[in-house]
């Protein structure tokens, strides 16, 4: 009798391990994913934002991964979006100057030299936006202290996350401009 109680309390015992193992693995994975989601959401603009023409509204949202990917400060993934923008401004085919700036984008492995070009590629992208918007807000926005004279950035969302100066400085600037749908 003495060994069956005792094997019942080993084996409730165990069941009780492996069950708080699943459990634990379980709301693990359910935390990370939930986290990975929050990621997602923190690096997306609130405000969807759709052009005229698909391609243009495909340019768009790789220009604001530029943008996210500077903010973040990770020059690998604005080398990835840039490259990936140099595509489909190719085939949106009205776009010379962003591409070209694109393409240097997607070259440069230095964060402060993508971030100066990234000032010419808001340039050159703003023509492209502006007034060819069909649904959403774009937020031209200015910093008077990046680029050592200040430089813009396209967002669709008024709130500023500065892609220019890092962490430190990263409400710095204010909306100077907003596009709205035509």
């Amino acid at each position: 009798m003495k060994n069956y109680k005792i094997k019942s309390v080993v084996m409730i015992i165990l069941i009780m391990s492996i069950s708080n193992a699943f459990y634990a693995q379980h709301d693990h994975s359910k935390m990370k994913m939930t986290q990975e989601n929050k990621e997602m959401v923190m690096n997306h603009d609130k405000n969807e934002v759709k052009l005229n023409d698909e391609n243009l509204t495909k340019a768009y949202a790789n220009y604001t991964m530029i943008k996210e990917a500077l903010v973040a400060a990770n020059a690998t993934k604005v080398q990835k979006a840039s490259k990936m923008l140099v595509g489909i401004l190719t085939t949106y085919g009205k776009a010379l100057d962003a591409k070209e700036v694109a393409s240097k984008l997607a070259s440069s492995t230095d964060i402060k030299e993508q971030r100066k070009l990234f000032s010419d590629l808001t340039s050159a992208f703003e023509p492209l936006v502006k007034g060819n918007i069909v649904s959403g807000e774009i937020f031209k926005t200015f910093c008077p202290m990046a680029n050592n004279g200040g430089a813009y950035w396209l967002s669709n969302s008024n709130t500023i996350v500065n892609p220019y100066l890092g962490k430190d400085m990263a409400t710095c600037g204010s909306v100077k401009v907003t596009f709205k749908s035509i």
